[in-house]
C-alpha cells in the first residue's frame, strides 16, 4: 500500500503518493485547500453567489430611485421652430413676423400629494432590499452546502481509493504466491484463477473509485470557479481534511422551531407578501387625485419684428393637479392582477414552510440513520480485521481453503467500504441539517460545527 493512513472508529484520511494515480495527484505545489478555505474561496469567485451580490446592489439603487420621488425635481426644456415663410406672415397678412419662434423653460417641481404612491414605492423597495439581502443569505447558505459535500465527497473517494488499492495489493499477492505454488507442484489451478479473476473484479473497482475521485475534484473546482483543465485532467488543487465523526444531541422539534424562525427563504416570503400589499396601495392610488406645486422661469420669443423686445422672459408659480376620471378600466386591471399576486405569495409562503419542515425532518432521519451505520460498521471493520488476519494465519498453515481467505479479503474490503460512505453521509446530513435550520456555521480545525450542536 503506497501512503495510506486509514483510522476506524475516528477519522477517515487517505494520503495517495503521485505514483497512485499520476492524472490526479501531480505537484507538490499545488495549493492545499481546507475546507474553510475552500467556503471562503467560493463566495469570492462562485457565480451564484456573485450574482446574489449584484442583486443585493440593484435593490440599494431601486431605493434610491424611490427616494427621489420625495425630493423636488428641477427640469428645463426648449422649443425652437423654422417657419415657411407664407405661414409666418400669414400669406403675406403679417409681413413683420419672424420666421422662427422658440422658447426656454426652467421648472422646479415638487409633488405634494400622490395619493399614497410615492410612499408605496419607498416602502416596495426598502421590502425588496430586505428580500434581496435574505436571498443572498439563502444563496450563501446553498453554497456553503455543495462546497461542505463536495469537499466530502473527495475526503471519501480518496479514501476508497486508498481501501480499493490496498485490496488490490493484497490480492496481487496472492496471484503470485498461486503461481509459484502452482510451478513448484504444490498449488493448483483453480486457486490461481480464482485468484486472477477477484484481482481483475477488484482493479475494475478501483478504476471506478479513481473515475468518482476525478468527477469530484471537477465539482468542487466548479463550485470554486477555478479552471479545470480538461485535456491534461489536470486538478489545479488538492483538499486537506478529514471526514469526522462527533456525536451530536439534538431534537428533531427544536429543529423544526429554528429553522422556521431563522431561514431567510421564508422571511423573504413574508417581504414578498408585503411587497404586493404595498404595491395594492400604489395601483389604488391612480384612482386619487395628484398634486403637484411649482415654480419656474420662462422665455418665450417675440415674433414681431416691429416690437422692441426680441423675446419676454420672468417667473412663474403655481399648482397642479391631476386626476384620472377615467382611463379604460386599466387601473381596475392592475388591481386585480395585484390581489392575484397577494394570494400567490401566500401560497408560496405556505409552500416553502413545508418545504423547509421537509428538508429538516429529511435530514435529521437521515442523520440518525448515519450515527447507527456508523456505529455498527465501525465494529464490523474491526471484526473484518481479525477476521482476515485469523484466516491468512490459517491459510498459511494449510488449514483453511483460499476461497476462504479471498472471501475474508472482500469482506473487509466491503466493510471499509461501508463504513467511509457512513462517515459520509453523516458529514452530508449534518450539512443539511445545518442548511435546513439557516444555521450560521462555525469552521474550526476544518471541522464543521453547528451552533449548541454539541
Amino acid at each position: 500500500m503506497s501512503g495510506l493512513i486509514i483510522a476506524f472508529g475516528g477519522t477517515w484520511c487517505a494520503r495517495a503518493q503521485p505514483d497512485v494515480f499520476s492524472n490526479v495527484v501531480q505537484a507538490e505545489s499545488r495549493p492545499h485547500y481546507t475546507l474553510s478555505q475552500c467556503i471562503d474561496l467560493a463566495l469570492r469567485q462562485n457565480s451564484d453567489a456573485l450574482v446574489a451580490r449584484k442583486r443585493l446592489e440593484e435593490a440599494a439603487g431601486a431605493i434610491v430611485e424611490a427616494r427621489a420621488g420625495f425630493l423636488p425635481s428641477l427640469t428645463s426644456y426648449g422649443n425652437y421652430q423654422e417657419l415657411e415663410s407664407r405661414y409666418a406672415t400669414l400669406a403675406g397678412a403679417s409681413p413683420n413676423r419672424r420666421p422662427f419662434i422658440w422658447s426656454v423653460y426652467l421648472r422646479l417641481t415638487e409633488t405634494v400629494y400622490s395619493g399614497g404612491a410615492v410612499r408605496g414605492q419607498m416602502d416596495i423597495a426598502r421590502l425588496q432590499k430586505a428580500s434581496r439581502l435574505l436571498d443572498y443569505q439563502a444563496t450563501v447558505d446553498q453554497v456553503i452546502l455543495d462546497v461542505r459535500i463536495a469537499f466530502y465527497d473527495i475526503l471519501r473517494n480518496q479514501s476508497d481509493v486508498a481501501v480499493h488499492e490496498q485490496a488490490v495489493n493484497f490480492l496481487s499477492e496472492q496471484v503470485k504466491n498461486e503461481r509459484a505454488r502452482l510451478e513448484v507442484g504444490t498449488g493448483q489451478k483453480l486457486n490461481v484463477l480464482r485468484a486472477e479473476v477477484n484481482l481483475a473484479l477488484e482493479r475494475s473497482a478501483l478504476v471506478d473509485s479513481r473515475n468518482r475521485l476525478r468527477n469530484s475534484y471537477l465539482r468542487l473546482s466548479e463550485l470554486l470557479a477555478i479552471p479545470y483543465s480538461i485535456d491534461q485532467d489536470h486538478v489545479p488543487f488538492d483538499v486537506a481534511g478529514e471526514l469526522t465523526y462527533e456525536k451530536t444531541s439534538l431534537e428533531v422539534n427544536d429543529c423544526l422551531e429554528r429553522a422556521l424562525i431563522q431561514r431567510p427563504e421564508l422571511t423573504a416570503r413574508e417581504n414578498d407578501i408585503k411587497v404586493q400589499k404595498r404595491q395594492l396601495a400604489v395601483d389604488r392610488s391612480e384612482l386619487l387625485p395628484h398634486i403637484d406645486v411649482f415654480g419656474g422661469y420662462d422665455a418665450v420669443s417675440e415674433p414681431d419684428r416691429t416690437l422692441p423686445a426680441d423675446y419676454y422672459n420672468g417667473y412663474v408659480a403655481g399648482v397642479q393637479v391631476s386626476w384620472h376620471l377615467f382611463d379604460g378600466l386599466a387601473t381596475k386591471g392592475r388591481l386585480n392582477a395585484t390581489r392575484a399576486r397577494i394570494s400567490a405569495a401566500e401560497t408560496s409562503y405556505d409552500g416553502i414552510r413545508r418545504t423547509i419542515e421537509a428538508d429538516v425532518l429529511r435530514a435529521y432521519r437521515d442523520l440518525q440513520k448515519a450515527e447507527e451505520q456508523i456505529q455498527t460498521q465501525t465494529a464490523n471493520v474491526q471484526l473484518a480485521q481479525q477476521s482476515l488476519k485469523l484466516t491468512t494465519a490459517s491459510f498459511e498453515i494449510g488449514l483453511t481453503s483460499q476461497l476462504e481467505l479471498l472471501q475474508s479479503q472482500l469482506d473487509l474490503t466491503r466493510a471499509q467500504t461501508a463504513e467511509l460512505s457512513a462517515r459520509f453521509d453523516y458529514n452530508v446530513a449534518l450539512a443539511q441539517l445545518q442548511r435546513a435550520m439557516g444555521s450560521e456555521l462555525q469552521i474550526t480545525n476544518d471541522r464543521v460545527k453547528g451552533p449548541e450542536l454539541k
